[in-house]
Order: structure tokens, then sequence, then C-alpha cells
């Protein structure tokens, strides 16, 4: 931005010469008829054959000095106007840094993220399938012994809940890989508004009669998505916000459309010029602080109780989303529930 340098031509002493002109003839019009009036009047005589041309001289020196005055307000109104488009350039140019500031710490943040989701889904991944080896061999050691004891006795009983620990191990080892490893799924062209109705249907049986569910869908939209993995979102989310709420209170579920350079998609870092569907799930519950938030989708982070939770649903959602090309956000305070926001792209057919 280059500062605002006055045009060569422009005269600092033109207002000096102004007030001097006007204060000579002030003072002189002063003296004339403040000392001797009638030596005025005999020097109007003595000059009066060339009044005419001292009312030219007068009129010519009036002008001038009026188009100076016009000048100069002229410059002034030129100088302000600089100023002020000066001033609303260096806002813009300030605001405009402080944005470009502001997303560079959220990709910042959102490629730390990444990286540690990244580094503990290859660890998990690879204890995991230790692990699923060491399940296998516990299973099949079980099942023989099993085989050799009477089906009555107290051992045979205690023989078939070691079974089920270890098909419950098995199924958290799913979790895990599917977690850890990206599968390729079949896409196909899914109505989001009866995903969303049938998710309410499978889960609202299980769901406390004292938790209200609230639904609505401004608007039919299809995504291209796997249905069985949507499905584990919503149910997931759901099954998070009754958690959260102790069994008592609000669920309202909003689905929406997001179109394409709308100024709502730049809370978003991983989001492109087209249309989404928004799906908004919020509770009543007793909220979270910043902390929770920042951790909210790292595996095995869960505030829930010891033996209540894996940690592993809401990183298994973050991971749906992102392989659906979507994005994710939460926003919560504490004692006021909380608002998590799935971003969706809308099928455009071709």
């Amino acid at each position: 931005m280059r500062p605002f340098l006055p045009n060569k031509t422009e005269k600092s002493w033109l207002p000096l010469l102004v007030v001097g002109i006007g204060l000579f003839l002030s003072l002189s019009f002063w003296y004339l008829l403040w000392h001797n009036l009638p030596d005025y009047f005999r020097f109007i005589h003595s000059v009066e054959a060339y009044l005419s041309w001292i009312g030219l001289c007068f009129g010519v020196s009036i002008s001038i000095l009026l188009a100076v005055l016009i000048r100069v307000a002229q410059v002034a109104k030129s100088r302000a106007i600089h100023l002020i488009k000066m001033n609303e350039d260096l806002k813009n140019e300030v605001a405009e840094r402080i944005s470009s500031e502001e997303t560079r710490q959220k990709l910042e943040v959102a490629l730390l993220q990444g990286q540690k989701l990244q580094a503990i889904g290859t660890l998990a991944g690879g204890i995991a399938h230790d692990f699923n080896n060491l399940l296998y061999a516990i299973i099949g050691y079980t099942e023989m012994s099993r085989e050799d004891v009477d089906h009555e006795t107290l051992v045979y009983h205690n023989l078939g809940k070691v079974l089920k620990a270890t098909h419950r191990g098995q199924e958290l080892i799913a979790r895990i890989l599917a977690f850890s490893r990206r599968q390729q799924h079949q896409f196909d062209v899914i109505n989001l508004k009866s995903s969303v109705e049938a998710a309410l249907d499978l889960l609202r049986p299980t769901i406390p009669a004292s938790v209200m569910i609230h639904f609505s869908a401004k608007t039919e939209v299809s995504i291209l998505g796997n249905q069985t993995q949507i499905h584990q979102v919503l149910v997931n989310l759901i099954n998070n916000a009754v958690d959260a709420m102790d069994g008592e209170g609000t669920i309202s579920i909003t689905m929406s459309e997001i179109l394409a350079h709308d100024p709502y998609l730049k809370q978003f870092l991983e989001t492109s010029a087209q249309n989404y569907c928004k799906i908004e799930i919020k509770d009543t519950g007793h909220g979270m602080d910043q902390a929770t938030m920042e951790r909210i989708f790292e595996p095995f982070y869960t505030t829930k109780e010891v033996g209540k939770g894996t940690g592993l649903g809401l990183s298994i959602v973050h991971s749906i989303i992102k392989e659906h090309l979507g994005d994710i956000k939460v926003t919560s305070q504490l004692g006021q529930g909380s608002t998590f926001t799935v971003l969706l792209p809308e099928y455009q057919a071709s």
C-alpha cells in the first residue's frame, strides 16, 4: 500500500496568500476610513478615471481568490477521501491476515490430529492382529476342554463364560481393525432422510422412554455412500447423546442442505465448493469442556466409567465420515449439552 503524496503542482503558500491579501485590503480600508476620510474622498476623485480598471482588477482578484479557495477545498476533500480509503484498505488487509493466520493454525491442528490418529491406528492395528491370534488359541483350547467335561458341570459353564468373553474380544478387535485401516466399501446412492428414519426405528426400542427424539428434515438429499456405515455413524452419535443425558432429556436431529459457496462451509477445513447435506444431532446432556472436545475423536479416549465404553465409537465415526469425503465437528459447553454436526457431499447425478 503506497502512502498518499501531495501533487507537486499543489502550492503550500496559496492559503497564506489568500489570508495575506485579505488582511492587506481590510487594514487599508480601515486606515483610510479611520485616519483621514476627506483625503480618502480626494483620492477617489483623483483616480476616478481609473475606477473601471480598478474595479476590473478587484473583480479578477476576487475571482482568483475564490478559485484558490475552491482548489484548497478540493485538495482537502481529496486527501480526506484518500485517507478513508487507506483506512479501509488497512482494515481489510489486517482482517485478511488475521483470517489467514487462524486458517493456518486450524490446518496445523487438523494435520497434527490426523497424524496422531494415523499413528495410533497403525499401532492399534498391529496389536490387534497379534491379540487376535492369541484369542484364536484361547477359543480353540476352551472348546476342546468343553468337549471333555459334562455339560451339567460348573466347569462347562465357566468355560462357556470364557468363550463369551473371547467373542467380545473378537468384536472389539474387529472394531479396532475397522478404524486402523480403510476398507474398500461399495458406495451406492442413499436417501439420507430414509437412513436417519431407519436408524431411529432401530434405536427407539432400546432408548429409555424419558428420552425424547425430534427429527426434522428441511429437504430430501441423496449422498453416495455405504448404507451400513451411515447407520453405524447415526447409531453411535445417537447412543452417545443418550449416554450424555443419563437417560433423560431431548435429542434434536435436523437435516438440511448447504449450497456450494455458502459462508457456513468456511467453518470446516476439508470441504470443497459443492453442495453438502448437514446433519445436526443436539442433546441436552451435561456437555463437554474444551480439553475433552479436543480429544473426543481419539481412539480409546472415553469419559465413561471403566467397562462402559471402549473409546472407539467416535473415532470410527470420524474415520467413516472422512472416507465419505465429509467432515464432522462438535460444539459443546458444560451444562448446556453438545451438538455434533456432520457434513456429507450431496450426490449430483451426471
